[in-house]
């Protein structure tokens, strides 16, 4: 088995470090990934940019590293158009990011972003984020977690699509018997962003702000906020399908 990996947090990442070392107990790993942070960089392109590649030390056996100095989107697309296209993997995975990616934060996340270019080549793929990877023995759990997940999914179930999964630190206990699949839900924000001025007395603004756990009951937003771990299949299609006919209807 042939897994690429990247993420947004940077090939240094504990998270993608950790998770690397446990799926090259199936197979090969493939890391190209940020040469530095790339948080919510979402799909973006580095368009008219000249993009380098490294190569970097190996974090173990069977995986081989590579850095790049564009977005999550710039390395899956040298990786599949270009790096791997005589060796291309069996699974993409991208993660484990620094932080959830529930709800609608999947619209800026890189990690999201990564997982999604899996599904633009046919590729079965998964994004993973923990709350915080900066807990060593938390994410060794939240790893080994999410590498039972990639397991039964997509070794043993074969599944073909994209999938999305976050990983609490507090709650319940992280097994399969409390995981919830679910849809996505709105993920809000209080005192998202925050008005302040430098020392020279310019106006500026700091985007950031605590996440608010207030969602419809039937999304990953509420529930991982109340300590389960949630999955989601996703996919890059944003058709509105439910107004597709009645758009349609509109111009006969």
């Amino acid at each position: 088995m042939h897994i690429f990996m990247t993420n947004d947090d940077g090939f240094e990442s504990p998270g993608l470090i950790e998770m690397a070392k446990k799926l090259s107990r199936l197979g090969r790993v493939t890391v190209i990934a940020p040469n530095r942070g790339r948080s919510s960089c979402s799909s973006s392109l580095s368009l008219q940019t000249y993009l380098r590649m490294w190569h970097k030390e190996s974090y173990g056996e069977n995986i081989s590293v590579l850095s790049c100095n564009g977005t999550t989107a710039d390395c899956c697309k040298l990786a599949l158009e270009h790096w791997l296209r005589n060796d291309m993997p069996d699974l993409v995975v991208s993660g484990i990011n620094n932080g959830y990616n529930s709800g609608t934060d999947c619209l800026y996340s890189g990690t999201v972003a990564g997982a999604l270019e899996g599904a633009v080549f046919g590729i079965p793929s998964i994004a993973l984020s923990a709350e915080t990877i900066k807990d060593k023995d938390f994410l060794d759990k939240a790893s080994t977690f999410a590498f039972d997940i990639v397991r039964k999914y997509f070794v043993q179930e074969k599944y073909r699509g994209t999938l999305s999964l976050n990983i609490p630190k507090e709650g319940k206990e992280l097994s399969l018997d409390n995981l919830k699949v679910v849809k996505l839900g709105v993920q809000r924000y209080e005192n998202a962003i925050r008005e302040m001025k430098d020392p020279s007395g310019h106006l500026g603004f700091w985007l950031s702000g605590k996440m608010l756990p207030d969602a419809a009951p039937d999304t990953d937003v509420f529930w991982i906020h109340r300590g389960y771990p949630t999955l989601t299949p996703l996919t890059w299609n944003m058709t509105d399908r439910d107004a597709l006919e009645k758009v349609r209807a509109s111009i006969q």
